[in-house]
């Protein structure tokens, strides 16, 4: 769930810290939910608060802007202990700490079938490892200061589990954003 905090003009903005002042409501950020979102379904909202309309294509846009700042804050900080490139996730894979993996979506066949096949031999070993897909492999690149990336590990144990949760569940929802900018 996603907080949304109103602001003195009638427009939600989002609150990924949640620790915004102000009244707000939590908007459910799963697929099915996200995806029949509308100015209309947001009407029923306007008897708790004045709300300006339209109102949902700007809050996509805001939200996928603040996704975008909170994970080029989290890239930053992790990019150093990242494992970048097919390579060296593959090598980091058969270690046995927890590892999330980020996959962008134009990878290619070969390389999500050699990070699945992968990551199901570790689950298989008792070994966890979570993949979240991430929208191209220059916007990872981007996001890790390189040109291109297919595929990026993050150590997803002790200290790092919260920020890997945490960054695999931002990844999650700005894929779902398909607006433009």
């Amino acid at each position: 769930m996603l907080r949304l905090v109103l602001d003195g003009e009638g427009l939600f903005w989002p609150d990924l810290l949640q620790k915004a002042p102000g009244r707000g409501v939590y908007h459910c950020m799963s697929e099915a939910c996200f995806s029949h979102t509308n100015d209309r379904r947001l009407q029923s909202l306007k008897a708790k608060f004045p709300l300006s309309f339209p109102q949902w294509n700007g809050l996509q846009q805001r939200i996928k802007a603040g996704l975008g700042q909170q994970l080029q804050q989290m890239f930053t900080r992790l990019r150093v202990k990242a494992a970048i490139g097919r390579d060296a996730v593959m090598h980091r894979l058969w270690n046995n700490a927890p590892l999330l993996l980020l996959l962008a979506e134009d990878a290619g066949d070969a390389v999500a079938r050699q990070i699945g096949d992968a990551v199901e031999k570790r689950r298989q070993a008792g070994h966890v490892s979570s993949v979240a897909s991430v929208p191209s492999r220059s916007w990872l690149g981007e996001m890790l200061g390189r040109e291109c990336v297919a595929v990026a590990g993050f150590d997803a144990n002790g200290r790092h589990s919260a920020t890997a949760k945490k960054m695999k569940q931002y990844c999650v929802w700005y894929g779902r954003i398909k607006v433009s900018g």
